[in-house]
């Protein structure tokens, strides 16, 4: 690569960013660039599609009409589609890698619903120390999602590390991670995984028959193949915040802004997304290899939940972090367990430890959730 030419991982985070992004904080904003506007029968199956959620809930016009809900609904999760830019994203050229999410959920999403995000920064604040790179911020934006009536559907505050991306390769916190190589022996006990989930669909699970220390079946998603990224951004999208654009509108969204690309292995600008399915990228910025989306992972957590309580319960509220990067060839054994049950009005809750955990007994997502459940009574 010539010298002098900016490779797109130099820069560096300055107090300058820091104060623009604070003088916007709670300000909330028109969502711009918003992926998915509707919750179309399409949009809904091309999301369920690309987590690998096989419950007819979802898909299943016929079957869904016998639910409570009366037609197709979409899982709470697919709001991530409907994300885009609401105000200031601040610190061009600092890599944000997504950590997660926090949804509270107050509304069903019907197929024909139309959905108006708006929102903007929650906070922002400087991590005092960090194994990953030198400075290093968790950065918070809230978002608000109504519907066609004005309706709060649910509320979302995402999570996501500012990190400069030159600093986290130099201090290598993921170096020694090698790839997984799958003996047939594994794959199967892998296969059997995904052959005993349990969809709990149309058969009530009763608040009356939970108890504490209960185990959730678990939702095994892998090995991470590119096949699984590819169907998961097509569910996804490419929201204004992201960058994935191609030919002239690639050329000109990195012209407009400079701070974008990367320079991949040929010195072609290219969209820092390439960290999610190129070696040389994801090894740039600190990783072992490119690997999975942070909301694909928090989706995978979220079916769980959903595929748990069946069509007559409600997650209420999500919580799920992501800690640890899913690289090509790694397996999340997606588990919980219940840790309380209560009455609050005429609710019945339940609330569970959830988590991620992979091939190597990392826990790479740990969260917990708190649910609705039907009552006998």
């Amino acid at each position: 690569m010539e010298a002098g030419v900016k490779q797109g991982t130099e820069a560096k985070i300055t107090q300058e960013m820091v104060d623009e992004l604070l003088a916007v904080k709670g300000k909330e904003y028109p969502t711009k660039g918003q992926w998915n506007t509707e919750a179309t029968r399409d949009t809904i199956r091309h999301w369920v599609e690309g987590i690998g959620d096989i419950n007819p809930l979802y898909v299943d016009e016929a079957y869904a009409k016998k639910t409570r809900f009366g037609g197709i609904t979409a899982p709470f999760s697919f709001l991530l589609s409907c994300e885009g830019r609401s105000g200031r994203v601040g610190m061009p050229g600092i890599h944000a890698l997504h950590a997660g999410v926090r949804f509270i959920n107050h509304k069903p999403i019907c197929a024909g619903d139309t959905i108006i995000a708006s929102g903007g920064l929650h906070d922002l604040v400087e991590k005092k120390t960090s194994s990953f790179a030198k400075r290093t911020f968790v950065q918070t934006w809230f978002k608000h999602y109504r519907n066609q009536k004005g309706e709060i559907v649910s509320t979302l505050y995402d999570f996501a590390v500012r990190s400069e991306r030159d600093t986290a390769s130099e201090k290598g916190k993921y170096h020694g991670v090698t790839k997984h190589k799958w003996t047939e022996a594994e794959l199967q006990d892998i296969w059997k995984g995904i052959e005993a989930e349990e969809v709990r669909g149309a058969k009530p699970r009763y608040w009356e028959d939970v108890n504490v220390g209960d185990d959730l079946r678990p939702v095994v998603k892998g090995p991470l193949t590119m096949s699984d990224v590819v169907a998961f951004k097509m569910g996804w999208g490419s929201q204004l915040v992201h960058h994935i654009r191609a030919n002239e509108v690639r050329y000109w969204m990195m012209k407009r802004h400079p701070g974008i690309p990367i320079r991949n292995r040929l010195n072609v600008p290219d969209c820092p997304e390439a960290v999610h399915m190129d070696d040389d990228f994801a090894v740039r910025i600190g990783f072992p290899g490119w690997y999975d989306y942070g909301p694909q992972r928090v989706s995978w957590v979220a079916n769980l939940m959903t595929n748990w309580v069946g069509d007559d319960g409600w997650v209420k509220e999500f919580y799920a972090e992501v800690r640890r990067p899913n690289i090509e060839g790694d397996v999340q054994w997606c588990k919980g367990k219940v840790t309380r049950k209560w009455v609050e009005g005429n609710e019945h809750l339940v609330a569970c430890d959830i988590w991620a955990e992979n091939q190597r007994g990392e826990i790479t997502a740990p969260g917990n959730s708190t649910v609705i459940l039907p009552s006998r009574g």
